[in-house]
């Protein structure tokens, strides 16, 4: 009789506690004060206490986001942590380094946390290695010393993307082909400079002093 009783109060017990959580779930804690609940357990230090979400590579994200279905209305407002690389193409054009990116199915594309994606470096200089240019020139600047002709169409084209030339010829000038016209550019005085930004299919000039 003392067992019968004993297990209807436990069972009396926890439908009370099921019912109290109902479609919540508790880490840490047996009263969970919204739909997941994570509580840090501070007596134990040796234990991190912390919500990770999926990390992976740009390129490991891209070969999942480029399976048809994997990524679409069931999936909006996913989150993941790019550990390093950059996005290719229209969906994947916001990844621009290590964060936090979000999926946005109304548009759709992965987007960055505000403040959640690591800021760009500032922009370095590099001195001019005769007219050789790469993509680790983008978001840089290059001290042109020679009359050299660099053509930006052998970069890869990424909206937002942008490079710049400061004259330090001395007078002789250089030219930049590969931009949105077929003409050449020079600077307007020695001394000057010139930046260009893509739009993900041209280059643009920007500014030039």
């Amino acid at each position: 009789m003392k067992k019968f009783l004993l297990t209807a109060i436990m069972l009396v017990g926890l439908s009370a506690v099921s019912k109290a959580q109902q479609g919540r779930v508790g880490i840490n804690t047996t009263t969970p004060a919204a739909t997941l609940d994570v509580v840090a357990n501070t007596t134990d230090n040796a234990r991190p206490d912390a919500l990770l979400v999926p990390r992976m590579t740009a390129a490991e994200l891209s070969a999942k986001d480029d399976t048809s279905g994997t990524y679409a209305a069931p999936q909006n407002g996913a989150i993941v942590y790019i550990t390093a690389g950059t996005g290719t193409g229209a969906r994947k054009a916001k990844i621009t380094g290590p964060g936090f990116y979000y999926f946005d199915n109304t548009v759709p594309e992965w987007k960055p946390f505000g403040g959640g994606s690591v800021a760009p470096a500032g922009m370095t200089v590099r001195a001019q290695t005769a007219a050789t240019i790469s993509d680790a020139d983008l978001n840089n600047a290059i001290l042109v010393t020679s009359n050299v002709t660099f053509n930006l169409a052998t970069l890869t084209k990424t909206n937002g993307k942008t490079i710049t030339f400061i004259d330090a010829t001395g007078g002789n000038f250089f030219s930049v082909t590969g931009v949105h016209t077929s003409a050449s550019t020079t600077p307007l005085q020695s001394g000057g400079s010139l930046s260009y930004i893509c739009d993900g299919t041209n280059w643009y000039s920007y500014s030039s002093f």
